[in-house]
């Protein structure tokens, strides 16, 4: 009948059954460590907050008992409130706050739930107090009808007569949990497993852990406050066994040990002993490796010891950030695939550094005439290239770098470099060329985004890959009261980085790439998982070592998560904003592109069904989920799905492949004369193709590369890319500084039907006035101009030299599936 037992803090445990119950009794529970009976002082029941919200709505909160936390709820509505959202600041106040209105207290618009809320912790509240909204700031306040001018906070259900199946038992007696607690109702026993005491500042470490390398000697430093026991194993050059000593078990949950002598190039595993918590007696014991570890052996099987001074290469001391942005929204990024990239034989590339870091540092050409590698990146003009995961991933063999592929999503250490990249497999190798890529494109103005997979991991429990469960089980993962693991991510587990240890992890691998490897920035997958506090001290933390680093990701979910929604940083949330942290804007994708993989149709297809949706975009979704520019990623294909020429492929089935050709240019003119951030898909300046396949994440170098042919069939268009980064990157029109100047200087303008076209009056920009106007159709259109001369920049697929530039006046006629670009000085 018990299902689970969770030691919860130092005197708590919280029990689940398997049954609701009514009546409990304290003589039902015992507790007991080893054979000595701890005294129970009190048992309660938890009760479970109602899944309906209509009834926070009309109680005006809410308690999320697991979570110890309180949402107050106001919708429109309720409690006589009929105002428009967003009109005036709303605050709660009350017994708990002194009547007083403060910043600490203002709610939040939910345009997910339509509602304002505010979460605070349950601690700083008493059942029994009272509260009431209070509109602005002025003191001016309102009050619900029938309250009194209160609401009392009171138990969602009266604890005599509810029903539960999750009891909270408090001890006489101080818990840890580094001890095996047995507990008993009635007939049944079951032991209780450390959870949310872990989270205790008592368990908190705040130094160093990993390894210190020095030549007479080694610390070792882990974090396992749940062990029974931990030993470091030492392995040779050849990783054969040498020998083992037993840590001493230190501070905040931490083990150490300084092993004497020169320990430099050898390998080491911790062993980890742990309580079996489903028998009565014994032990489960891993072996793993370090998850601080920043070099192992092949295939993150050891963690491997060496001197960082041996890692540095010749003028690195000398590497900067490139300071190419002064703005996020300054950013133009290309998202590529180390291997994907260099890994064909057109490439040109040595045939050693195909699919590696240093491939990346070449210059060469296909056909001795087109440019491809590090020379290609010059020449199209973008500012960042962002890499998919080169961090250690699981699911390809470094010995064998042509047995498997993948995209990287499936991390395993952390720190530690992807040794699938470099031409050699395990040691300080791969550090060295990862090094090597940083300063070579650092030297050629390219900045260097890294993607960062902190949602899930490759395994959990005992898996193979399976790093933090074998050190403290549970502990890193959302984990709901059975036992199971929360999937809001797909991949089976998510991570949970609002824990304190954690968020530490995180943030710890974070500074130690931005300062070890000068990482320009980072982008987040499946960044609506990283709870807002760890993803704002992410930007802080990495802005403090570079001002112009790029923070950015994937503000979704892909399912329920057991993260508070309001905790998580998703699209539909406020938690990015003010912290110039990009969301993808998978609006302006869909209204341009129509649907991922099927056959809806978007805007480049001259679908004007979402047009609205797309003019949110253009002005970087300030009216939408972003508050400024820099906090909206534009952007119609990536990694993801069907490349945007194969989803013009299957969508415009029988024409002929120059209109292809010229809706996919339209579709990217958009986003590189939109505000906000603009992302490329690696490839698709000249028509990169998958053979139609969608999800081609471990399909192969066949489908997978670059084929550099295609720079030669579709150079036209690879020279409108080119033209078109260049003039973005030359007027500051195209990147306003600010939501205010987005709103100021750019307007939309009545034009022929379907045709979306708008006017920037930019006072920073050395020209005065710009059109930009798109047609998605196979026929011209005409647009009236505004009062004066026009000087045509862009038009039938062309970005026009200024030798080239006609001029209009009154009206244009813009080309079929085109962009169009006119400008006064």
């Amino acid at each position: 009948m018990i299902v689970r037992a969770y030691i919860d803090d130092f005197n708590e445990i919280v029990v689940v059954l398997s049954q609701m119950v009514h009546s409990l009794k304290k003589e039902d529970f015992r507790v007991f460590l080893n054979e000595e009976e701890i005294d129970i002082e009190r048992i309660d029941k938890i009760i479970p907050h109602s899944d309906n919200p209509s009834e926070a709505e009309m109680r005006g909160y809410e308690i999320c008992e697991q979570k110890g936390k309180i949402r107050f709820v106001l919708k429109e509505g309720h409690f006589d409130y009929h105002r428009k959202p967003l009109r005036r600041p709303v605050f709660v106040i009350g017994e708990m706050n002194g009547w007083q209105i403060s910043p600490e207290w203002e709610m939040t618009y939910s345009k997910l739930r339509g509602r304002y809320e505010l979460i605070k912790d349950l601690k700083e509240i008493k059942i029994g107090q009272k509260f009431k909204f209070a509109e602005g700031a002025s003191q001016k306040l309102w009050y619900p009808p029938g309250f009194g001018n209160d609401i009392v906070i009171t138990e969602y259900f009266d604890r005599e007569t509810a029903f539960t199946n999750m009891i909270r038992i408090i001890t006489s007696k101080r818990l840890l949990p580094n001890l095996k607690y047995k507990i008993v109702y009635k007939t049944e026993h079951i032991w209780a497993r450390p959870r949310e005491i872990l989270t205790r500042p008592e368990f908190f470490y705040p130094g160093e852990l990993g390894i210190k390398y020095e030549l007479y000697g080694t610390y070792f430093r882990l974090w396992a406050p749940t062990a029974y026991k931990v030993k470091v194993k030492i392995f040779d050059e050849s990783e054969n066994f040498r020998f083992e000593k037993e840590m001493a078990r230190s501070e905040n949950g931490t083990w150490n040990i300084h092993l004497t002598g020169d320990l430099k190039n050898h390998y080491y595993l911790y062993e980890v002993w742990h309580y079996n918590y489903d028998e009565d007696e014994g032990f489960i014991v891993y072996e793993v490796p370090d998850p601080y570890s920043k070099a192992s052996s092949s295939n993150s099987q050891k963690s491997f010891i060496f001197d960082p001074a041996d890692t540095l290469i010749e003028g690195w001391q000398k590497d900067e950030f490139v300071k190419t942005v002064e703005k996020q929204q300054d950013a133009i990024i290309y998202e590529m695939h180390v291997r994907d990239f260099t890994i064909n034989k057109n490439s040109g590339i040595d045939e050693k550094f195909r699919g590696k870091f240093l491939g990346l540092c070449q210059q060469s050409f296909y056909k001795e005439k087109f440019s491809t590698g590090l020379l290609h990146l010059k020449e199209l003009g973008i500012t960042h290239i962002h890499l998919l995961p080169i961090s250690d991933f699981g699911s390809v063999d470094d010995k064998n770098p042509d047995k498997k592929y993948n995209w990287g999503y499936d991390p395993v250490l952390y720190q530690c470099p992807e040794y699938w990249y470099s031409t050699k497999s395990g040691g300080i190798e791969a550090l060295k060329e990862l090094r090597t890529m940083v300063k070579t494109l650092h030297q050629n103005g390219i900045g260097i985004v890294m993607d960062v997979v902190f949602n899930h991991t490759y395994h959990t429990k005992g898996g193979k890959f399976s790093i933090f469960d074998k050190i403290v089980p549970g502990y890193f993962y959302r984990i709901d009261d059975y036992g199971d693991y929360s999937n809001a991510t797909g991949c089976g587990n998510e991570i949970a980085t609002e824990k304190p240890m954690v968020r530490k992890f995180i943030l710890d691998t974070i500074i130690y790439w931005t300062e070890e490897f000068h990482i320009d920035g980072f982008r987040f997958d499946l960044m609506g998982l990283i709870d807002a506090f760890t993803i704002r001290m992410i930007a802080r933390e990495v802005r403090k070592r570079n001002p112009h680093a790029l923070i950015y990701g994937e503000g979704w979910v892909m399912g329920d998560s057991t993260c508070l929604l309001e905790e998580m940083a998703t699209i539909e949330s406020t938690a990015h904003q003010g912290y110039s942290i990009g969301l993808f804007n998978d609006r302006i994708r869909d209204s341009i592109r129509g649907d991922l993989d099927g056959f809806k149709t978007g805007y480049m297809h001259g679908n004007l069904s979402d047009v609205e949706r797309l003019k949110q975009g253009i002005k970087a979704a300030i009216d939408d989920f972003a508050k400024e520019p820099d906090e909206c990623v534009n952007y119609v294909s990536c990694h993801d799905n069907l490349t945007l020429f194969d989803k013009a492929q299957k969508t415009m089935v029988g024409e002929d492949i120059f209109w292809i050709d010229r809706a996919c240019r339209l579709a990217n003119a958009i986003i590189l004369t939109s505000q906000g951030i603009a992302f490329l898909h690696g490839g698709v300046e000249f028509n990169r193709s998958k053979g139609g396949y969608p999800n081609t994440y471990n399909a192969g170098d066949n489908i997978n590369k670059i084929d550099w042919s295609l720079k030669e069939k579709f150079y036209d268009t690879f020279k409108f890319y080119c033209d078109l980064i260049k003039l973005r990157k030359e007027h500051l029109a195209f990147r306003m500084r600010s939501s205010g100047e987005i709103r100021k200087y750019l307007k939309f303008l009545p034009a022929p039907d379907g045709i979306v076209a708008f006017l920037i009056s930019y006072p920073y920009d050395v020209w005065k006035k710009i059109i930009v106007a798109y047609n998605p159709f196979k026929e011209k259109k005409v647009i009236a101009l505004p009062v004066g001369a026009w000087k045509i920049k862009a038009n039938d697929g062309i970005i026009f030299s200024e030798e080239n530039e006609q001029e209009a006046i009154e009206s244009f006629e813009i080309a079929p599936v085109s962009l169009f670009i006119a400008y006064q000085k």
